[in-house]
């Protein structure tokens, strides 16, 4: 039976949410703009077609879910091709935002299609009087070679004019293929028998078992019980279990690894984009798309990430030349960030360093970037992040005082504005909405125990009982400092940034460029200063990158092209692991050095499909460089430059005026500033400019503990400081879609 009636319309809330288009975007109201002009060409490039044919499952495709010989109705669903070939023709000709909003509309469409031939397959199943027992859609449970036999069953080449390919993927792409397994004489319908894989979350007949879940990390068993229909990753959160999910948990960013060890778990789409086939066999799965139906035992594996190095340029040495042992007062300098925290004991009369901690803000597990936070403290999770920054600080602490044998003088913190906000418990409301006002951010003065929460009651006590264990009543009372912000979207640590490079006391005009998941920068001098905040995403960080890695031992973090041959470097020459961020822009700029990406952005063709491949992994695996990649690099690399040159606009300044541009921040430290400039990352006359103060809100915050008259200076920072918002600025709008494009030689 074919099928060419759909009564679909586009959900424009989807199809913005495919293309991670919020609000709060810089090129929200331009992203409408371009929907609404497309709308109608889009629909008019839509040929939605089905057709439905019963058959049994073959061999070579069945599964323990769909065992050889079982009656099912294959359905297969296309919106045709002209659409994708109106979305790749966009991309080709460098109309990017174009190109993806054309391919939200096919995947909006077709799911909606598919969902609306559901009444239709039940009264035909009726007719025969056949039930339904379950539905699959390969490869979740059940293996790509039932996409075959549905397409042979359902004559679906000749009648859709489709194609099949030799690893069974239906062509047009923008098609989808349903497997119903069928009972004789049966009048239940049901789209799976186990509620917990069912997709229709609103059924009236829902109903949820408890199930168990052991969970194996570091040599340790926990065992957890769910009566919710949570994911993996959040039943993980719940318990205080970390596992990274830099997207938020939206099945992207490929980080919240885990290894289901016994039980069932259903491959989701994410899963088999970020997993091998032999991967996924072994029981590899993401936890964020990861719902158990059943018990289950799951294996997590720690990331290296407590192996990284602080970066920093304080000397170990006192000025008599010693070393700095704390045996005088000392310090403690924080920054938190929203990727990682730093630490250092310092020596308050030479300003040596003692001691330091680095480690990952494991506030991470709610999302890579603030937006994702916030609205984790809105829903309800405020508690379980400002226990979460808690006792990291506490850790750290713990370490730098040689278990509380070390009372610091005083503490110092810097942090951006929603990293202060979750720290201290303040309502985030109104930092996510226009017009994203802070709750409060001048500076704060505390006690170490106010702040790791004396009085905090149960069930977030466990920061105030590892206090309980380290600290003496001194160490209670030890003062806390946290710089003040300029707003929400430039805060304390880009205080303490200027504060750190002496920016705002000469009298020539420079600018600062902090690059992490929130690419902050000013510009000015002792008499003004203009700041902004970009949002450049989790790129530079190794976050949405497929085989994207923190800074640790083992990600790739030097890559040259040569001759054919790829060459890579890794952090520490440890075996590789992942790419970091400035693995991945060297690897961009090598590839278009090479002629293998173009101007547009478009990986050469032979490379679309399996990437680009820089080494093989530790488990022999191939880590590689995906189209994707560069796209998340396009998009980072595009807010960051025209950020920069809608500051230099506003301040009325050329670049060579600028006198010194100061890079801070661990990706700016790492990075080759070459081919950072070859990427189109920063303007090739700021090469010469550069100087890395490495992470300087660390910095900044222990010249603002130590040192006379600092904490004036801070005040003055923040008076004499404008903020440029970006997303009502016209040239910004202007640069941004201007800087997509790539120079290639």
């Amino acid at each position: 039976m074919k099928v060419t009636d759909f009564a679909v319309q586009f959900s424009r809330e989807n199809i913005l949410h495919l293309i991670d288009c919020y609000e709060d975007s810089p090129i929200y109201e331009e992203v409408l703009e371009e929907y609404e002009r497309m709308t109608q060409e889009a629909y008019e490039r839509m040929e939605p077609a089905a057709v439905l044919e019963f058959g049994k499952i073959p061999k070579e495709a069945a599964s323990p879910a769909a065992p050889e010989g079982t009656r099912a109705l294959f359905l297969i669903v296309t919106v045709g091709k002209r659409i994708s070939e109106w979305s790749t023709a966009l991309f080709g000709e460098g109309r990017y935002l174009e190109g993806m909003l054309a391919d939200a509309f096919a995947d909006d469409y077709l799911m909606q299609a598919s969902e609306s031939l559901q009444p239709l397959v039940r009264s035909i199943c009726e007719e025969k009087q056949l039930g339904i027992s379950r539905r699959l859609e390969a490869p979740t449970g059940i293996g790509m070679e039932a996409q075959k036999a549905a397409y042979e069953a359902t004559d679906a080449g000749p009648i859709l004019g489709m194609d099949i390919t030799g690893s069974f993927m239906l062509s047009p792409v923008k098609s989808t293929c349903q497997i119903y397994l069928l009972k004789e004489n049966s009048t239940e319908y049901h789209m799976d028998h186990n509620c917990r894989e069912c997709p229709n979350k609103d059924c009236k007949m829902r109903h949820v078992a408890p199930i168990r879940l052991e969970v194996r990390t570091n040599g340790e068993s926990h065992i957890l019980i769910s009566r919710d229909e949570k994911t993996v990753l959040e039943i993980l959160r719940e318990q205080g279990i970390y596992v990274p999910a830099v997207c938020a948990g939206r099945g992207s960013c490929g980080k919240c690894r885990i290894r289901v060890a016994e039980g069932e778990a259903a491959v989701t789409p994410s899963d088999e984009r970020i997993f091998t086939p032999q991967q996924l066999s072994q029981g590899y799965r993401l936890a964020c798309t990861c719902y158990p139906i059943g018990d289950m035992t799951v294996v997590t594996e720690e990331e290296a990430e407590k192996k990284m190095d602080i970066i920093g340029t304080i000397s170990h040495r006192k000025t008599d030349g010693t070393e700095a042992d704390g045996s005088g007062p000392v310090m403690v300098g924080i920054d938190i960030g929203t990727t990682t925290i730093a630490m250092e004991l310092v020596d308050m009369d030479s300003g040596a360093e003692i001691d330091s901690y680095l480690c990952i803000n494991r506030q991470r597990r709610y999302g890579a970037d603030v937006i994702s936070r916030i609205q984790a403290s809105v829903e309800g999770k405020k508690e379980e992040l400002q226990e979460s920054i808690r006792q990291d600080l506490f850790t750290g602490l713990e370490k730098l005082t040689r278990g509380g044998e070390i009372v610091p003088e005083k503490v110092v913190i810097a942090g951006n504005t929603t990293m202060i906000h979750l720290l201290m418990g303040y309502p985030c409301d109104t930092l996510g909405v226009y017009p994203f006002t802070p709750h409060q951010i001048q500076r704060i003065e505390s006690t170490l125990g106010e702040i790791l929460g004396e009085n905090m009651t149960e069930p977030f006590r466990t920061a105030q009982l590892c206090m309980e264990r380290l600290c003496t009543v001194q160490m209670y009372r030890t003062k806390v400092w946290i710089l003040p912000g300029i707003s929400t979207f430039v805060g304390a640590d880009i205080v303490s940034d200027i504060l750190s490079c002496g920016l705002a006391e000469s009298e020539k005009v420079s600018m600062l460029i902090d690059l992490g998941t929130n690419g902050e920068m000013g510009i000015g001098n002792r008499e003004r200063i203009l700041v902004t905040s970009t949002a450049a995403g989790p790129a530079f960080e190794g976050g949405n990158i497929v085989h994207g890695s923190g800074s640790i031992p083992g990600a790739i973090c030097n890559v040259k092209l040569e001759d054919g041959r790829t060459q890579i470097r890794t952090i520490q020459n440890e075996p590789p692991s992942g790419i970091c961020g400035t693995g991945a822009i060297e690897t961009l700029y090598e590839l278009l050095q090479a002629g293998l990406v173009d101007e547009t952005g478009l990986l050469e063709e032979d490379y679309e499909e399996d990437g680009f491949e820089l080494a093989k992994g530790r488990d022999g695996e191939p880590i590689c460089f995906y189209q994707k990649d560069i796209r998340e690099l396009q998009l980072a690399k595009s807010a960051v430059r025209a950020g920069l040159e809608t500051l230099l606009l506003r301040y009325e300044i050329s670049p060579e005026d600028v006198d010194k541009v100061y890079l801070a921040g661990g990706f700016g430290y790492r990075m080759d500033v070459e081919k950072a400039v070859g990427i189109g990352l920063i303007p090739e006359v700021f090469a010469d400019k550069i100087r890395v103060i490495g992470n300087g809100a660390l910095e900044g915050a222990v010249r603002y503990g130590r040192e006379e008259g600092a904490m004036d200076l801070a005040g003055d920072i923040v008076k004499i400081s404008s903020e440029i918002g970006l997303s009502s600025d016209k040239a910004f709008n202007d640069l941004y879609m201007q800087h997509m494009y790539f120079e290639c030689s």
